[in-house]
């Protein structure tokens, strides 16, 4: 007999196109689940953190073509909230840009030291064309709510 998984009304995965518009649905979508399940003291850091991957994936990632996608996985879990962005570009040298040194007054390079700021764990996959970041239930940093 197969073990029967039950739908975790926190947790959803969603493929969009390559648009800036496209993402602005995921981010309404994290804090509608968010509000409806009692987590609205988390709206800001991780609508924030998601904005952050998702305006990434599209500009920099699939450099705004539209014919690429962009696929988000959120789940919420006892301790963590899991947000996962990829994108279909080549990549980039993440090791290289956590050693370099970031200003966050210009208007690009902004997104790790945000990442490091709201997360208590980022992993990028090998190529750098994914980022994984865990976010703590626990005592978040921003506001309190949406």
């Amino acid at each position: 007999m197969k073990a029967h998984r039950r739908h975790n009304p926190l947790s959803f995965c969603q493929k969009i196109p390559s648009l800036l518009t496209a993402t602005e649905s995921l981010c309404l979508r994290i804090r509608e689940t968010l509000n409806a399940n009692g987590l609205s003291r988390l709206c800001f850091p991780v609508e924030l953190l998601a904005r952050e991957c998702l305006a990434n994936a599209v500009n920099h990632g699939n450099r705004r073509d539209a014919d690429k996608s962009i696929e988000l996985s959120f789940s919420v879990g006892r301790q963590w909230i899991r947000l996962q962005v990829g994108d279909e570009g080549p990549g980039f040298s993440w090791r290289k840009a956590r050693e370099m040194k970031s200003d966050i007054t210009v208007a690009s390079g902004r997104g790790l030291p945000l990442y490091a700021l709201y997360a208590e764990r980022v992993q990028f996959n090998r190529s750098g064309n994914r980022i994984t970041l865990w976010i703590s239930m626990k005592d978040p940093i921003g506001k309190d709510d949406c």
